[in-house]
């Protein structure tokens, strides 16, 4: 959940940019000439395609993510190895905080589900407060006089300094709203009576809705916002050159009409209501403007735009990304990675999840590069001793989680990536199973702290848990957590799958953790 929450964020302020980028695009084209080859009509349509686009790409990105080429930070192929090398000498860096174990994701995660929260919480505030404003005027409507019906929609007479507007609410009709004093005049009450019906022939009161969510959802924004008001400014234009254009309404009367409108101070109208507001001196300008028509620029110009959105939306995605492995990637690694009679890496979630902590956080990079350089002091050593009992060399991802391969006192604060109680040494040994392997832990002598001895104690462990449990997922488990604790779930739940007992929150998540481990012990360069 906290990953989908740090997607959705990245998604969603991509999109807060991306609109921005749009509008900006978008006026600049305009202003470069495009303005005087498009109607209004056209470029009302351009604008919504933008908007539409730049909110709408981000998520397709994130969609299509896992279909994407991995971020260009590490090339996916070098990975398909089939023999697991050594390490390359990795330079350590300090890592100068506790790194959290088990499938912790850092605090990237609670920050977006925080700012997730934020930005719901103001949205669906401002979307009420709206939907409040439509349900009273809904009821202020129901109560004006009707002076006519036009098919579907109702003509009322409201008051004059509201001036005329247009609505439509969901089950509640179409309404036209003219004001008392445009009543005495025959030709102004009828071409405000033409404009507010054009808006609903061109759907901009049911448009309005989707106006109403996006300036909902990026209430926050200076750009969201003035791009609302340059589309309810254009649907204006629209209608306008719509009834002079295609209905032959004379250009002179409608531009008395327009003025006339002008002296009225409309009133306090929910957002994304339409009518004959703002009129300005560009509209009655426009009026006797001869423009022509060519969908193909239309055609053009949002392609254009589309171009120029669809590949930052992309990289933006790619940049949020990351070093991140999928799903599918990490699986791949995992096949490609292993060696009969290794490890083996059972890829799931939540081992994706302790992957991508390691490779996309600086804690997380810092930690295993510094396990990385230290194994190389003992790994001949430590893997001579695991193939003395057969056992795989795997298992020196479990010193890398649980010491960073320090050979530290049980007093010391260096990090873990190992959750419950600490122990000391490489293999981070608790007194009482060092001391069940034969490793004397007394005041003034710690054989934990020698690591050949340790390293002995830790392989006769992992080889009596495999011969207790056939399984070496199950044997990790036991390592942190202990055996009375994964018999007595073993026996409770009836389930012998680590990933479904994790997912439960039965297991804690070290084996994840230690997959992990493994999965970066054959590819170390994840760190590069």
């Amino acid at each position: 959940m906290s990953a989908f929450a740090r997607d959705m964020l990245a998604a969603y302020l991509t999109a807060a940019v991306l609109v921005a980028v749009g509008f900006g695009l978008l006026r600049a084209a305009l202003a470069w000439g495009m303005e005087w080859r498009l109607d209004a009509r056209q470029a009302l349509r351009v604008g919504r395609v933008t908007l539409g686009l730049a909110v709408v790409l981000p998520f397709v990105a994130l969609a299509v993510r896992d279909w994407m080429p991995s971020a260009p930070l590490f090339s996916f192929e070098r990975s398909l190895v089939r023999d697991a090398s050594p390490p390359r000498s990795t330079e350590a860096r300090p890592v100068r905080e506790a790194v959290s174990g088990a499938v912790s994701s850092g605090t990237g995660l609670p920050l977006a589900m925080s700012g997730l929260g934020l930005v719901g919480v103001g949205a669906l505030g401002f979307l009420s407060w709206e939907l409040r404003r439509y349900a009273r005027l809904r009821r202020k409507l129901e109560a004006l006089p009707v002076l006519r019906r036009v098919g579907q929609v109702r003509v009322v007479l409201g008051e004059a300094a509201e001036g005329a507007f247009s609505v439509w609410f969901p089950r509640g009709g179409a309404w036209v709203v003219v004001p008392a004093d445009v009543v005495e005049d025959a030709e102004s009450l009828r071409l405000t009576v033409r404009h507010e019906l054009q808006h609903h022939r061109q759907r901009d009161t049911v448009l309005a809705y989707a106006r109403l969510g996006f300036d909902s959802a990026f209430f926050w924004n200076p750009f969201a916002r003035a791009f609302s008001r340059w589309l309810a400014e254009r649907q204006e234009f629209a209608c306008d050159e719509a009834l002079v254009t295609v209905k032959h309404v004379s250009a002179e009367a409608y531009a008395r009409c327009l003025l006339q409108a002008s002296l009225r101070v409309p009133g306090s109208l929910p957002a994304g209501v339409t009518g004959m507001s703002h009129p300005t001196v560009r509209r009655i300008h426009m009026l006797f403007e001869s423009r022509p028509r060519s969908s193909v620029r239309t055609l053009g110009l949002s392609l254009s735009l589309a171009l120029v959105l669809a590949p930052l939306a992309l990289w933006a995605q790619g940049a949020v990304r990351g070093r991140a492995v999928s799903l599918t990637e990490a699986r791949a690694l995992a096949e490609a990675g292993q060696k009969d009679g290794d490890l083996p890496v059972v890829v799931d979630a939540a081992v994706v999840e302790q992957l991508n902590t390691f490779v996309t956080t600086p804690k997380g990079r810092d930690f295993m590069r510094k396990a990385l350089a230290n194994l190389q002091a003992h790994r001949e050593a430590m893997t001579g001793t695991l193939r003395s009992r057969s056992l795989p060399e795997g298992l020196l991802a479990v010193a890398m989680v649980e010491s960073a391969v320090s050979n530290l006192p049980e007093a010391s604060r260096e990090p873990s990536m190992a959750p419950g109680p600490r122990g000391a040494g490489v293999w981070m040994f608790i007194p009482e199973t060092a001391r069940r392997y034969g490793l004397k832990v007394e005041a003034g002598r710690d054989e934990r702290l020698d690591v050949a001895r340790e390293t002995e104690a830790a392989a006769a462990l992992f080889q009596a848990l495999y011969e207790r449990y056939g399984d070496w997922r199950l044997a990790l488990a036991a390592y942190n957590q202990g055996e009375d604790l994964v018999d007595r779930v073993l026996a409770e739940s009836g389930v012998r799958d680590v990933s479904e007992l994790v997912r439960t929150g039965k297991l804690n998540g070290y084996t994840a953790t230690v997959q992990a481990g493994v999965l970066l012990l054959r590819n170390p360069h994840l760190l590069d």
